[in-house]
């Protein structure tokens, strides 16, 4: 028997049964089974014997060493890359102008690892604070002034922030603001009612809806003012001067914001005075007994009693004994009554034309001239 080289296994020698003439032999395969010890061994008694193991076969060639291919930042997106902050209470953005609601910009990173490497994302920010985790994230920049700010996201699959990252930039600038203009207020005057006598007041009123904060001033064209300058009402006085004329009374805003264009800024009215007044006539009588001309003089009294501001005037006519005697009964009928004697003026109006004693009793208007004797 010979020994073959197995062509597939070389290293395998296998018994060959009548080589044929060639110098080949057909390999012969011969099976055993055993339990216990094999064919041909025989247990030994020794303790300190020999054993011998080896093992036979290919070995495979040594997996080479895994080099770690790092993760990259493909893409980074952002929201918003120019903020234009909001405009402060009262100020609004100029026409054309948009401004930013939020100083919040959302943020996108791509990122792709050769590995399938679980990523964790990191992110830089020069100011503000990133807001969540992960491929999306919110960029935070509330309460930061105006500048130019960056930030650059990064991904870890193990090693740290090996691969490539991403930078963007966002600029942060004010916007342009207007100052917000109210309404514009609406203006009027009211006058006083009818007709004023010279020498009597008048009061006009500014009737303003609106316009807070806003300075008041009065001119007229007549007349004085004596109270209210500076707000929204005032009293003019009238004179004799003003008679039969009318009074204009101007009322003028001011204070208005020269950024809000224009709004009226002014209101008039105008109130006629009467001409001026005549003394009235009440009663003239001659030659009577006392009691009468004392009857008369109580007429005279109610009359300006109901005439608070009109004055008393009496004229007297005659002898110079006649005119006295007259104004002594007068005099003394005032003190009677009681009546307030400033408010009654008594002169002589010298010789009577008819030759005998005259009196003139006159209600005299404020504003009217005293009448003549």
């Amino acid at each position: 028997m010979k020994k073959h080289r197995d062509q597939e296994h070389p290293s395998v020698f296998v018994p060959c049964i009548n080589p044929p003439t060639t110098g080949q032999c057909t390999p012969v395969v011969i099976r055993t089974n055993f339990s216990g010890v094999p064919n041909g061994f025989r247990p030994s008694s020794d303790p300190h014997g020999f054993i011998a193991q080896m093992w036979i076969g290919r070995r495979n060639n040594r997996q080479k060493e895994v080099v770690n291919q790092p993760a990259n930042v493909t893409s980074l997106s952002l929201s918003d890359e120019t903020i234009k902050l909001g405009c402060a209470p009262g100020t609004r953005p100029a026409e054309g102008e948009v401004c930013n609601e939020s100083t919040m910009i959302n943020v996108s990173t791509t990122a792709v690892d050769p590995e399938n490497d679980v990523l964790t994302y990191n992110y830089t920010v020069s100011a503000g604070r990133i807001v969540g985790s992960g491929a999306n994230v919110q960029w935070d920049l509330s309460g930061v002034p105006p500048g130019t700010y960056t930030i650059t996201a990064g991904v870890d699959d193990g090693c740290g922030i090996c691969g490539q990252t991403q930078t963007k930039t966002v600029t942060i600038e004010p916007c342009r603001c207007v100052q917000v203009c109210p309404a514009c207020p609406t203006i009027s005057v009211t006058g006083p009612a009818g007709v004023t006598s010279p020498g009597r007041t008048m009061t006009f009123t500014a009737n303003i809806s609106g316009g807070d904060g806003l300075s008041i001033n009065w001119s007229v064209n007549g007349g004085t003012i004596i109270a209210g300058q500076g707000t929204r009402s005032i009293v003019v006085q009238t004179s004799n001067a003003d008679a039969g004329r009318t009074i204009t009374a101007t009322v003028e805003l001011s204070g208005f914001d020269p950024n809000c264009g224009d709004c009226p800024r002014t209101a008039s009215e105008t109130a006629p005075v009467a001409p001026e007044p005549e003394p009235i006539l009440v009663d003239d009588f001659g030659r009577l007994s006392n009691d009468d001309i004392r009857a008369r003089l109580d007429i005279f009294f109610a009359d300006l009693a109901n005439n608070p501001q009109d004055q008393g005037y009496i004229i007297n006519y005659g002898t110079s004994r006649e005119i006295a005697a007259r104004e002594r009964l007068i005099t003394n009928h005032i003190n009677f009554r009681r009546f307030d004697r400033s408010r009654i003026t008594m002169i002589s109006g010298g010789a009577s034309d008819t030759g005998q004693p005259r009196t003139k009793l006159y209600r005299v208007p404020p504003g009217a001239r005293n009448p003549n004797p």
